[in-house]
């Protein structure tokens, strides 16, 4: 493991928790969507984004910070039913700051309802009519994003430990992602996660109760879990936590290949090319040159590349260098076929050292 990864993850601007808000329209109706949220001054209220039939669509990308948001539908088609948390709004495209007095200025001053993300890594809100010209948007449900449900198959959680109460360090959310492994470094012990495409450290000479960490040295690598704590700082996909607890979740769908790929493999044509796989942690090095560590998430194919299958995306130590994604064509317990999108040439055949 290069140490280099773990100041790139700790050399970060602060910033926010990540999740972002999804509409899906199952109307068959063209609708537009506003949301209204907490600005840095004062309460902001933006729209719209049309939602055509049967698609669906990210209005908040990335790092969405609030742990509220509020939302309002309309279509030609449907009238929805709204809350009573009121935001300014106009016909057209809009991004109004301030919800009061929406009149004076020119505005429509309209009823909004609440997203609660509770520390949700997403949400998706499901619209939906019920045959006639009247719908309502459904239940809020989490978005699926391959992991399986926190609670349904829960297995068991962390060991009691007095932690900082939520938000002491940083904005408070809960995340389902894996647990990949704890390392050290020098005198300091590092705890790795990943959850839609974010790494996050957890670091013991931190906020982190030590029963925690402790705990967590002693499980298994590429565990499934839950975990909730304060975002202290964030950036380039890269996050470190104050842990407050966590739980085992059941495996996802990589997790036999994920589990495979462990070890130290040795190039088939090449023997001065070799990878260690630790972890979610892929180290890669050459005879006489330095070692080359990323951090893989696993996915269904790769982006901007055609095909299906296993597809691990390559998060390199040094932001600086470019991502890679691979599809993973062949595994057994001897042998791996790597083939990189950028070198469809031919694959890169892995033979598993003794």
């Amino acid at each position: 493991m290069n140490p280099r990864f773990l100041f790139v993850l700790f050399s970060l601007c602060p910033s926010a928790a990540f999740a972002d808000v999804e509409f899906c329209n199952s109307t068959d109706a063209v609708v537009s969507v506003a949301i209204g949220y907490k600005g840095d001054a004062d309460w902001v209220s933006e729209g719209w984004w049309n939602v055509d039939p049967g698609d669906c669509r990210t209005v908040l990308p990335g790092n969405t910070p609030k742990s509220h948001y509020y939302y309002r539908v309309e279509s030609g088609a449907y009238a929805f039913e709204h809350e009573t948390y009121m935001f300014c709004t106009s016909d057209d495209v809009f991004t109004i700051v301030g919800d009061t007095n929406c009149e004076s200025r020119g505005y429509d001053r309209e009823g909004f309802n609440e997203i609660a993300m509770e520390g949700r890594p997403g949400f998706t809100i499901d619209i939906t009519g019920d045959g006639g010209r009247e719908g309502q948007p459904s239940a809020q449900t989490e978005r699926d994003d391959g992991v399986p449900s926190l609670f349904d198959n829960l297995l068991d959680t962390s060991p009691s430990a007095d932690a900082d109460p939520p938000g002491t360090h940083g904005e408070y959310g809960t995340y389902a992602g894996l647990f990949s492994h704890c390392g050290d470094y020098g005198s300091d012990r590092v705890c790795f996660f990943s959850t839609q495409g974010w790494v996050v450290g957890v670091a013991e000479a931190g906020p982190t109760p030590q029963a925690l960490i402790d705990d967590l040295v002693s499980r298994p690598v590429n565990t499934a879990m839950q975990f909730s704590g304060d975002v202290m700082e964030s950036g380039n996909g890269r996050a470190l936590l104050a842990l407050s607890d966590y739980m085992v979740i059941a495996d996802d769908e990589f997790a036999s290949d994920r589990d495979a790929m462990q070890g130290r493999w040795v190039g088939a044509t090449n023997r001065d090319y070799e990878i260690e796989i630790y972890g979610s942690f892929f180290t890669e090095s050459f005879t006489g040159e330095p070692e080359m560590s990323s951090f893989m998430h696993f996915r269904n194919g790769c982006p901007g590349a055609q095909g299906d299958g296993v597809g691990v995306r390559l998060m390199p130590s040094d932001e600086n260098d470019p991502e890679t994604c691979f599809f993973l064509s062949y595994i057994d317990d001897t042998q791996m076929e790597l083939l990189f999108v950028d070198d469809f040439s031919e694959p890169v055949v892995m033979n598993r050292a003794p």
